[in-house]
């Protein structure tokens, strides 16, 4: 039987290793996006040593800039192998790996959609994810975690919003995928933590609306999930939900 997608607010209680942080190296991918910017927070508050990832060598001046020493930033982009070479190469190991990255996309009818339109959309999401798994993961030490950020689109299709859907679901595969292939042999945990809400983060801030969860509960969500113990083996409990505490129900 498939068991569905476990499911979490800010009312639950988990049990948290406070040894899995301190001077432990956290990759966090995608550090200067939305969601990356709560992740990065979190991380840095939490004690991670985090290098944060970036395409965009404009933006890692501001994380720079607001973190010091705290984060050392780097530009790289996994949009293909040789990327995802070139950035495992700079990197090193690492004791978790976040990837936080997504495609763009306009909002119109599936049926406006070119083919090759929507191949590249879904190629941004899935492939960047499958590179990251390719030459990042490996770099993870031995119980480490490496841990995907996804959306509720996957669940979920909404008029105009069809080929995020679709890329969405496609992402979720993989990580199902990936968590089934390494069963038995599980030297990393594997997880996809699907963020199922409007994100309030510095680019929609000005039109955000009071109930879209904020990046930085988003954050320490995460924070949370790489702090718990014990090995993540079931697929069912490897892939999770994240709703806003103030979704209406």
């Amino acid at each position: 039987m498939t068991r569905a997608a476990s499911s979490y607010n800010f009312d639950v209680n988990i049990e948290v290793s406070e040894d899995r942080m301190g001077e432990q190296t956290l990759a966090l991918v995608g550090a200067t996006g939305d969601v990356g910017t709560g992740i990065l927070r979190a991380t840095v508050r939490r004690g991670w040593n985090v290098v944060a990832v970036s395409r965009t060598p404009s933006r890692l001046a501001a994380v720079q800039a607001e973190h010091g020493a705290a984060v050392r930033t780097l530009a790289g982009d996994i949009s293909d192998d040789a990327g995802g070479a070139r950035l495992a190469a700079q990197l090193g190991p690492v004791d978790a790996v976040v990837v936080s990255v997504h495609a763009g996309h306009l909002l119109r009818p599936v049926l406006e959609w070119p083919a090759d339109e929507l191949n590249a959309l879904v190629a941004g999401n899935v492939g960047a994810h499958l590179v990251a798994a390719r030459h990042l993961m490996p770099l993870v030490r031995d119980g480490g975690d490496f841990l995907g950020i996804g959306g509720g689109m996957a669940d979920l299709v909404i008029p105009r919003y069809v080929p995020l859907a679709v890329a969405q679901a496609a992402q979720r595969q993989l990580y199902r995928g990936l968590i089934r292939e390494a069963r038995g042999d599980a030297r990393v945990r594997i997880r996809e933590l699907l963020v199922a809400a409007m994100v309030n983060g510095p680019s929609t801030r000005e039109r955000a609306r009071p109930d879209w969860i904020t990046e930085d509960e988003i954050g320490e969500r995460v924070a949370e999930l790489l702090a718990e113990s014990g090995a993540a083996t079931d697929p069912g409990r490897s892939i999770l939900t994240l709703v806003s505490p103030r979704a209406t129900r």
